[in-house]
């Protein structure tokens, strides 16, 4: 890796010198910023110089309290970081609540927790217990430059902008559940398990194998994903090819009928484009292109779900209000599947417009195409045309 962000990497060494220098000194939050955390964000392609790109004390609304740092793309914050200190006990429980607060409250995918030396990458919105939350912890000082830059790498401007670091995460994710149900698996002796054994190696009896799991020590560790020197990933199992679109990206596919969405399958998924990110469906509401409150729905492994898109851009799901559509799904998918779902929910919810059914993500796309004042929508490979916008 090092030889792919040779900066970044010289410049993670230089950081971790002055940690050294530094860590048996009570520096304080400020001098953390200034000396440790800015210089780092510059070379990651943050221009902490500009507003619309690093928002210092950061408030969603007035009434919050302010986050040390705001990321933004398009002006509208991505990631958040939560400064703590040179020496700080990242592990204490009220700075990860606060910091997954902070994020929660704004709808903010991603947050991180730093005293400068350790880093602590949240996935904030993740259906899943706090402890979970944690992808990603890096400690500058104590690792190998090159280490640290494939993580820290992942929080850059540009791997922001593709959705990146959204990749790793549902790699993450995956590996990481397969990894437990397969130890798991090995520690309990599962009768499956001792079947498929025994079917591979028939001449043992299972109750040779399954004393032999009872002895085994299984480690699986997944290797992390690769990335070109531009930041994409390299080609791999379960991932992309170079080029492509990340699936973790929003899904652009607005629905005429059932028959359009056939179409769009046969001929792909719809490109994904950072163009998407940062758009809320308050922003939608305001420009009069849904009309709150409205009825969402969603047919789902034989049931009909049904939500509620609120005033202020929120959903409401089963008497709780979500932050976004997509919090929202992911609760309804959990409640037939009984554990949780990550789940797109532009393209999860469906709405009557008119009689015709739509996904959330067409009226996305119809904002998007006003702001740029084009003439009108065209879904590529679709055979789909929106036809003349007005206003």
């Amino acid at each position: 890796m090092a030889n792919l962000l040779p900066a970044l990497t010289a410049s993670i060494a230089q950081i971790a010198e002055k940690v050294r220098r530094y860590r048996d000194k009570a520096i304080g939050e400020q001098n953390t910023k200034a000396s440790l955390i800015e210089p780092l964000l510059e070379c990651l392609g943050w221009d902490i110089r500009d507003l619309d790109s690093v928002h210092r004390e950061y408030r969603a609304k007035p009434r919050d309290k302010p986050v040390d740092y705001a990321l933004k793309i398009l002006r509208r914050p991505r990631l958040f970081i939560e400064a703590k200190g040179l020496g700080e006990n990242l592990s204490d429980r009220k700075w990860v609540s606060q910091v997954l607060g902070y994020a929660t409250v704004a709808g903010v995918e991603w947050s991180v927790l730093t005293d400068g030396n350790e880093y602590r990458i949240y996935n904030a919105t993740a259906p899943v217990d706090a402890e979970e939350k944690l992808f990603r912890k890096v400690c500058i000082a104590d690792e190998d430059a090159s280490t640290v830059s494939s993580s820290l790498h992942l929080i850059s401007r540009s791997n922001l902008e593709e959705n990146l670091l959204n990749l790793h995460w549902e790699v993450h994710f995956v590996d990481r559940r397969v990894k437990a149900a397969i130890i798991e698996m090995v520690n309990s002796a599962h009768p499956g398990l001792i079947r498929l054994i025994h079917k591979k190696v028939p001449d043992l009896t299972t109750k040779s194998i399954a004393g032999s799991l009872a002895r085994l020590d299984v480690k699986i560790e997944a290797p992390p994903i690769p990335l070109t020197p531009y930041g994409r990933r390299e080609a791999g199992p379960g991932l992309v090819k170079p080029g492509r679109k990340s699936p973790a990206m929003p899904r652009a596919v607005p629905i005429e009928s059932q028959a359009t969405r056939g179409a769009m399958d046969q001929n792909g998924a719809q490109e994904r484009s950072k163009k998407y990110v940062g758009i809320r469906l308050s922003e939608l509401i305001a420009a009069g292109m849904l009309k709150a409150p409205l009825d969402l729905f969603c047919k789902y492994k034989g049931h009909r779900l049904e939500a509620t898109l609120l005033p202020d851009g929120s959903v409401q799901f089963g008497g709780a209000i979500y932050n976004s559509s997509s919090m929202a799904a992911d609760e309804a998918r959990r409640t037939l599947t009984g554990r949780p779902m990550s789940t797109n929910g532009w393209s999860f919810w469906l709405y009557d417009d008119g009689g015709v059914i739509r996904e959330l993500d067409y009226a996305r796309q119809l904002f998007l195409a006003g702001k740029q004042q084009s003439p009108t929508l065209r879904l590529k490979g679709s055979g789909f045309h929106a036809g003349p916008l007005s206003g």
